[in-house]
């Protein structure tokens, strides 16, 4: 049978045991509850033992057939690894909609769904909350020792390339404020995402002065990649250490109130980019239209072809995960090669 126990300063209760019919058996891995409520944590554990049972009463198909997409979600919050933030609204909204359909028809349900609510989303939008809605559902049948199902893809496509001219990009990077000056250099000099950049220490696993390298861990993949400093930013960053005192570890950039940005990529909600406001007032002052912060990452990519780098030195220096994300500077390298030739008298 299951039981319950209290972990963690929280106190939340978990969840173990075995649920058995005759010489069947089903153990449960301990999970979390999502409660530090005794009668709510003791509402999950009867939930999840009747489940269990019918499981083994009628086998995993029927059992299926008798969950409704609430439950798929149910359980997927249930798990330890927890979604990030953004998908625990989508889910919140998914529930609102489709909460009581059947589990058994998922197509059924994205149907419904996207026809009440993402009439007026991106297509890049509506297949996040997509992938969300897959996820749950195969995380329940796995568990049933079931197929995955697959919801089709919604096609779209993310081809924006956005660069500057070397005098554009001076100019931008001068109108920034001086705190913020820094980062923007490591932006178009190194190409990292905005976060990994706000988020670099000072010492060996981050910015390493002396060894004129920087270790930057990429959020998406959970890795470290270790980049060698462009002059620009050896510079940059030099200056920074030595007017910081030479420190061997804290963040390397600071707020306009001295303080370390926050790291949205773990924020309860996520906000948008915190050098938004920033950015907008260098744009107008610079007299730059249509970039954003994060064209800063395209502006690396796009200068790194045109100069000769090849498609594999790219990928690592900017730590892209394959060559397909990468496809759309390509056409960059072409496009400034009949620029060039075009300058033949």
């Amino acid at each position: 049978m299951l039981s319950m126990r209290k972990r963690g300063k929280a106190q939340i209760y978990y969840i173990r045991g075995t649920v058995t019919l005759g010489d069947r058996r089903i153990d449960v891995p301990e999970y979390s509850s999502g409660t530090s409520d005794r009668d709510a944590a003791a509402h999950e554990m009867s939930r999840k033992e009747r489940e269990l049972r019918e499981q083994l009463m009628f086998g995993p198909q029927a059992l299926v057939a008798q969950v409704t997409i609430a439950d798929a979600f149910a359980a997927y919050l249930a798990k330890p690894e927890q979604p990030n933030s953004s998908d625990i609204l989508r889910i919140g909204k998914m529930n609102e909609v489709i909460g009581d359909m059947p589990m058994s028809d998922p197509h059924a349900a994205w149907r419904e769904f996207r026809t009440a609510h993402l009439t007026s989303h991106k297509p890049a939008g509506q297949d996040r909350y997509r992938c969300v809605l897959q996820a749950a559902i195969n995380r329940y049948r796995e568990d049933l020792g079931l197929e995955k199902v697959k919801i089709p893809t919604i096609k779209f496509k993310n081809e924006r390339v956005r660069f500057l001219s070397e005098e554009e990009r001076d100019r931008l990077i001068s109108c920034y404020p001086a705190h913020v000056q820094p980062i923007i250099v490591v932006l178009a000099f190194q190409g990292p995402r905005t976060q990994d950049a706000l988020q670099l220490q000072w010492g060996a696993q981050g910015v390493d002065v002396q060894r004129n390298e920087i270790w930057i861990e990429d959020a998406k993949t959970k890795t470290f990649r270790m980049v060698p400093m462009h002059p620009r930013v050896s510079a940059a960053l030099g200056e920074l250490w030595e007017k910081r005192g030479r420190p061997t570890s804290g963040h390397a950039f600071l707020n306009r109130i001295g303080k370390p940005y926050q790291d949205t990529r773990k924020a309860k909600i996520q906000g948008g980019n915190p050098l938004k406001a920033a950015h907008r007032t260098a744009c107008r002052e610079a007299g730059i239209t249509n970039f954003t912060v994060h064209d800063w990452r395209h502006h690396f990519a796009s200068h790194c072809v045109m100069s000769g780098v090849d498609m594999e030195s790219l990928r690592q220096l900017g730590g892209w995960a394959s060559y397909r994300m990468i496809q759309r500077y390509a056409s960059v390298s072409s496009a400034h090669l009949r620029a060039s030739i075009a300058k033949l008298s």
